[in-house]
């Protein structure tokens, strides 16, 4: 991701079907810093989903890949935020 975009897909093991995937796109903040840096372990961030959807997938403890073209990263849920608010 050498332009530092904060735009990315987050692929999901789909739900209905074991073999598929579920796509959705999202922005994601760093937590302390000022983008994701290819190559760094455990980074905390807050993810803000394009569409409503992806609370179907987005649970505690759902992994997932980052997609930019290309997988780029992985991830796991760790909690959800109902309210921007709360963040």
């Amino acid at each position: 991701m050498p332009t530092g975009t904060r735009s990315l897909m987050l692929v999901f093991p789909s739900l209905e079907d074991p073999a598929g995937e579920a796509k959705t796109g999202s922005v994601i903040d760093v937590i302390g810093g000022p983008a994701l840096v290819p190559g760094t372990d455990e980074v905390p961030v807050i993810v803000w989903f394009w569409a409503d959807e992806a609370e179907v997938y987005a649970m505690p403890g759902a992994a997932f890949t980052l997609w930019y073209g290309r997988a780029v990263g992985t991830g796991v849920v760790t909690r959800i935020v109902d309210e921007v608010g709360s963040a």
